[in-house]
């Protein structure tokens, strides 16, 4: 992977993954919460007529909305448990990171070879101004040793 262009593309496209991922998961969990909640009020509310209902002195209303409370109950658990699954894998999530670390790791080395070459044309840059000045005093010098002749 040489072309820093494409690795930008990389990373962008795998942000956007990210991005995409954990809303679907977001969205995935919050429906299923909602749900819960909803069926967590009507045990609530179950469970209130049956507290009413049990002070009656017939015992029959009372059982009915006890397990209708309780029925509603074990169903908000079992889709409190259902929306932590809820979404896309995790291991989806985990190959979008790796695919956009791969392509930070990659943009950081064409980084430090770029500051790596520009340190060296640098170097040449001084070496040829030195081997330029060093030919100007030698004009210098034969100059005077030929005009002195």
């Amino acid at each position: 992977m040489s072309d820093p262009v494409m690795k930008f593309q990389i990373i962008a496209r795998a942000e956007m993954a990210l991005l995409h991922i954990r809303a679907q998961r977001v969205a995935g969990r919050s429906t299923l919460f909602i749900f819960a909640i909803v069926l967590g009020l009507l045990a609530l509310g179950m469970l209130d007529f049956a507290a009413f209902s049990a002070m009656a002195p017939s015992h029959g209303p009372a059982l009915a909305a006890l397990y209708m409370a309780l029925a509603n109950t074990g169903a908000a658990v079992l889709v409190i448990l259902a929306a932590r699954k809820a979404g896309p894998s995790e291991s989806q999530e985990k190959l979008a990171l790796q695919i956009r670390d791969l392509a930070y790791t990659e943009l950081n080395r064409d980084i430090e070879q770029v500051q790596t070459e520009i340190q060296d044309t640098v170097k040449e840059v001084r070496q040829l101004r030195s081997s330029v000045q060093a030919v100007g005093s030698l004009m210098g010098v034969v100059s005077k040793l030929t005009s002195g002749d």
